[in-house]
C-alpha cells in the first residue's frame, strides 16, 4: 500500500471520532467476554468434568453397624477400591467446615442427628456397577455419585456458554453496525475527493481499500484491548485458581476476530453506496 493510502487511513481513523471509540469498546468487551467464556469452559472441562477423573460415590447408612457391614461388603465385592467410613461426628465436622457460617449451630447439635457415610472412590466404569448395587442394599438409605452432579454441571455450563457467546456475537454485530455507519459518514464527507479520484482514473479498489483497512484497524484495536483485559483477569485470579490458564490461540485469535468484525462492517458500509459519489 502506498504512502497516500496510509495517510488516508490515518485521516479516517482520526475523523472516526467518538463512533470509532465506541466500535473499539464494543469489540474489546465482546472479545474479553468471549475469551472469558471459553477459558472458563476449558477449565471446567479439564478440572471438573474430565472423563478420566475417578468418581466418588457416597452411601448414607442407616446406622454405624450398617455402615461397618456395608464397608466390608464393598471391600468383598470390589477389592482394591478406596473405601472410607465417616462416623456421625466426622460428618458433623465436615459439614461445619463446608459451611463456616453455620459451624456454631452444626457443632452444637447432637451427633446422632447425622448419619454415618461410606465413601467409595471408583473409576467411571466401576461407578455404573456400584451405584445400582448400593441402591439395592438394605443398609443404605441414599446413594449419591459425583458423576451425577458433573452431568448437571456440564448441562448448566453448556447452556451458559451458548447464551454467553450469543451475547458476544451481538456485541460484535453492534461493532459492525457502528463501523458501517462510520464508513458511510466518511464516504459522504469525502464525496468530492472520491469523485475527483474517479475522474483521474483511480481504481475502485484503491478508493475503497483505505476504508476497509480503517474498519479492520478499529476492530483489531478492540481485540487487542480485549486480550489485554483477559490477561489481566488471568493474573488477578491466579492466586485463587492456579490452574486457570488462557490459551495462546485465544489471545492471538481475539484481534483477528475483531478485525474481521470491523472489515465486515466497513464492507457493508461501502456496499450500501455502490454508485456514490
Amino acid at each position: 500500500m502506498n504512502r497516500h493510502a496510509w495517510q488516508e487511513i490515518k485521516r479516517q481513523l482520526r475523523e472516526s471520532g467518538a463512533a470509532g471509540i465506541v466500535a473499539v469498546v464494543l469489540v474489546a468487551v465482546a472479545s474479553a467476554w468471549g475469551g472469558i467464556l471459553w477459558t472458563v469452559h476449558s477449565w471446567v472441562q479439564t478440572e471438573l468434568l474430565a472423563g478420566n477423573r475417578p468418581a466418588t460415590v457416597v452411601a448414607i447408612a442407616r446406622g454405624p453397624a450398617e455402615a461397618a457391614a456395608l464397608h466390608d461388603a464393598i471391600r468383598a465385592n470390589m477389592p482394591g477400591v478406596a473405601t472410607a467410613t465417616l462416623a456421625p461426628r466426622k460428618v458433623q465436622e465436615e459439614l461445619a467446615s463446608w459451611f463456616p457460617e453455620l459451624a456454631t449451630v452444626l457443632l452444637t447439635l447432637d451427633e446422632r442427628s447425622f448419619p454415618p457415610l461410606v465413601e467409595v472412590e471408583v473409576t467411571a466404569a466401576q461407578e455404573e456397577t456400584l451405584v445400582p448395587w448400593l441402591q439395592a442394599r438394605p443398609e443404605v438409605t441414599l446413594v449419591e455419585s459425583s458423576r451425577a452432579w458433573q452431568s448437571r454441571l456440564e448441562h448448566t455450563v453448556s447452556r451458559f456458554l451458548i447464551a454467553g457467546f450469543a451475547l458476544a456475537l451481538a456485541l460484535l454485530v453492534g461493532c459492525g453496525v457502528v463501523v458501517l455507519l462510520v464508513v458511510r459518514l466518511l464516504v459522504l464527507a469525502h464525496a468530492d475527493e472520491i469523485a475527483i479520484m474517479r475522474l483521474i482514473g483511480a481504481h475502485e479498489g484503491d478508493i475503497r481499500r483505505p476504508y476497509l483497512f480503517c474498519g479492520s484497524l478499529l476492530g483489531a484495536t478492540g481485540g487487542v484491548l480485549g486480550a489485554s483485559i483477559l490477561v489481566g483477569l488471568e493474573v488477578a485470579l491466579r492466586g485463587m485458581l492456579p490452574t486457570l490458564e488462557v490459551s495462546s490461540w485465544v489471545l492471538g485469535g481475539l484481534p483477528f476476530g475483531g478485525a474481521l468484525a470491523g472489515v465486515a462492517g466497513a464492507a457493508f458500509g461501502l456496499a450500501s453506496l455502490p454508485s456514490e459519489p
